[in-house]
């Protein structure tokens, strides 16, 4: 039920009024992840994190994702997530993200991502885009929402490549 309801704030926030000079592209993304950890005496846990994925966005574009990096569970439960991911789309342009969130539950949360490097053409406008997400686990699959403000001008340079 929490985090039913950390998802129900994220789409009330995420639902201000966007400029004129900006839109809104959204994802829509699954994985499967796998965990290895191992719980220090002090009760922290440490874990090294991989997901391979699919994923589909507002502009018609879709492709696949692969996610490795860290989660560390401190022993009040808190956590944070230290993770880059890895998006190649239809047409084989790789995206790579900062992913972060810190919280008290790995079963869902919201986070903030950030793109770090891209072999897509305006990879320069591209670079340094930031979005927020919002996940849920179900086992150990994903299902993730992120909502990435981009300038109107990017916005129309992504949808002609996507309809090439």
């Amino acid at each position: 039920m929490k985090t039913f309801l950390t998802l129900i704030i994220f789409f009330f926030i995420s639902n201000v009024v966007i400029s004129n000079e900006t839109k809104e592209i959204i994802m829509k993304s699954h994985s499967t992840s796998d965990l290895k950890s191992f719980k220090l005496e002090n009760g922290t846990s440490f874990s090294s994190y991989m997901s391979e994925g699919s994923w589909e966005d507002s502009l018609g574009n879709y492709g696949l994702s692969k996610c490795m990096g860290t989660v560390t569970r401190m022993p009040n439960n808190d956590i944070n997530l230290n993770i880059m991911c890895e998006s190649t789309d239809k047409n084989g342009h790789k995206s790579w993200s900062a992913v972060k969130r810190s919280g008290s539950s790995m079963a869902g949360g919201i986070g903030y991502s950030e793109i770090v490097d891209s072999t897509a053409p305006y990879k320069d406008l591209f670079i340094g885009t930031k979005c927020k997400y919002a996940t849920n686990y179900l086992k150990n699959v994903s299902f993730t929402i992120t909502k990435c403000p981009v300038s109107n001008d990017l916005y129309t340079k992504l949808l002609d490549l996507v309809e090439k």
